[in-house]
């Protein structure tokens, strides 16, 4: 464990940080961070599409359509008015339902933290915001919040309980407190409410397949607008979140591979989110993505049916064990919630299906008696070589005959070094779009994809609400 030299709550980074999200101009951000977080929030938009019919998203909007309240902003896909902090909540579990949101190779999920939030809270800002202006506030908080998580080294150290709860409502408090024009003492405080609201709580919920996976987006979403009126109303929160004595953040952490200088370190001149965010081509967890490429492309390759196969074996990085146990849920799903993070259950799906979407999460096919079969003819390891997290994982697939096949996929569609379209995009954009809870018009939904792609000129960011609403 690493020791800190004391530092006042006054001094800590969340300050430069907080200086960061109120500071930053539009023209300060290069041209091509701006596409990537373009592309991000069209990429969220349309899973926002697909989570509005998911799980737990109907019952959940239909419980806060019942609260009521003052009519201020728009659920997505449902239509009606609610606070902006419970329009968030919907929004934010509507983003994460199907799992199919970005994730960054250092920090976890981004977007879909934010993104929900920064819709809600268009209702309140009480005038027209530009397409700049949402950008901006977007990315901000995007920075903190890999910044955050790849500081304390969150993604590799999963088990402890981060990244969770507590960096997503910062990453949309951030944003939030851009967007509502927060000085740098609300915005701090703002931070600082939002840091002591919600605690570190990420693997148990998936090692249960419970839907807090989902849910907890709503409440980062829900915190990040409560947190930011609050701050404009005086509240105070704590400034030293994350190194200030006696209770930063850093002074809690067990391990040494952590990094407090990414916090701040060229924080203006480099955007750590656009170096390593991955848009996801499957509805399920990252881990499982280099597999289920893999699968795919070593059997349309070789030609081989599923039946024909006596087992596989499947190689992955250290944070693979997240799907992989522990054993009874893994190889033994009941729920979609267990299958969504099962590696068995999702790789011999796509050896016999050839394809993952939110059709193979039916519970028909996760209790089907063809795939519980084969899933008893996987298994897994992990190799401390595979630097990468979620990257370059191997198949390697033997048939019944004694043939043996092997295919490594060295990086999964939407990686920053085999990134998505706009085509692709787009195309996952029309996919999502068949699943929505409440129909809207073709011509809607063709309205958003030109808003999305030309975000960068709207005038009136409420355009794109109003065209993601019956």
């Amino acid at each position: 464990m690493r020791a800190y030299p004391p530092i006042k709550p006054e001094n800590d980074p969340a300050g430069v940080l907080a200086k960061m999200v109120t500071e930053t101009r539009y023209e300060d951000i290069p041209a091509d961070v701006i596409e990537t977080a373009k592309k991000a929030i069209f990429d969220t938009i349309a899973v926002i599409l697909a989570g509005s019919s998911w799980e737990v998203s109907p019952q959940i909007a239909a419980l806060l359509k019942e609260w009521g309240g003052k009519p201020e902003s728009r659920v997505l896909i449902y239509g009606y008015k609610l606070p902006a902090p419970n329009a968030a909540f919907a929004n934010g579990v509507m983003a994460r339902a199907i799992d199919m949101g970005d994730v960054h190779e250092l920090a976890g999920h981004v977007t879909e933290w934010n993104i929900p939030a920064l819709l809600a809270a268009l209702g309140i800002v009480g005038r027209p915001v530009t397409g700049k202006e949402f950008l901006t506030a977007y990315i901000v908080g995007a920075e903190l919040s890999v910044r955050t998580v790849a500081s304390y080294g969150g993604s590799s150290h999963s088990d402890s309980g981060m990244p969770g709860e507590f960096n997503g409502a910062l990453c949309a408090t951030a944003s939030v407190s851009r967007l509502l024009g927060l000085t740098l003492d609300e915005t701090w405080n703002a931070l600082g409410i939002s840091y002591s609201n919600h605690g570190l709580s990420e693997t148990q919920k998936y090692a249960e397949g419970t839907q807090m996976a989902r849910v907890q987006h709503g409440f980062a979403a829900e915190t990040s607008i409560k947190a930011a009126l609050l701050a404009q109303q005086g509240v105070t929160g704590p400034k030293g979140i994350y190194m200030g004595t006696p209770a930063g953040l850093f002074r809690h952490i067990q391990w040494d591979e952590v990094y407090p200088e990414l916090l701040t370190e060229n924080l203006g001149e480099k955007w750590l989110f656009a170096d390593g965010l991955s848009l996801k081509p499957y509805p399920c967890c990252k881990f499982t993505h280099s597999y289920i490429s893999a699968t795919i492309e070593l059997m349309q390759q070789q030609g081989i049916n599923w039946q024909d196969i006596d087992r596989i074996h499947c190689i992955g990085s250290v944070g693979t064990h997240m799907v992989i146990e522990p054993q009874e849920a893994k190889w033994n799903p009941k729920t979609t919630g267990e299958a969504l993070f099962s590696a068995p259950y999702i790789v011999a799906t796509a050896a016999i299906k050839g394809s993952i979407f939110l059709e193979e999460f039916s519970l028909e096919n996760i209790l089907s008696r063809k795939t519980q079969q084969l899933m008893k003819k996987i298994s897994f390891s992990m190799d401390p070589k595979i630097s990468t997290q979620f990257d370059g994982f191997t198949i390697e697939m033997t048939l019944k005959n004694g043939d043996t096949y092997r295919h490594t996929n060295q990086y999964v569609l939407g990686h920053i070094k085999n990134p998505m379209s706009w085509s692709n995009v787009t195309d996952k954009f029309w996919k999502c779009s068949a699943h929505l809870a409440v129909p809207l018009l073709k011509t809607q939904l063709e309205n958003v994809i030109k808003l999305c792609t030309n975000l960068d000129v709207v005038s009136d960011m409420s355009e794109l609400v109003e065209n993601l609403t019956p």
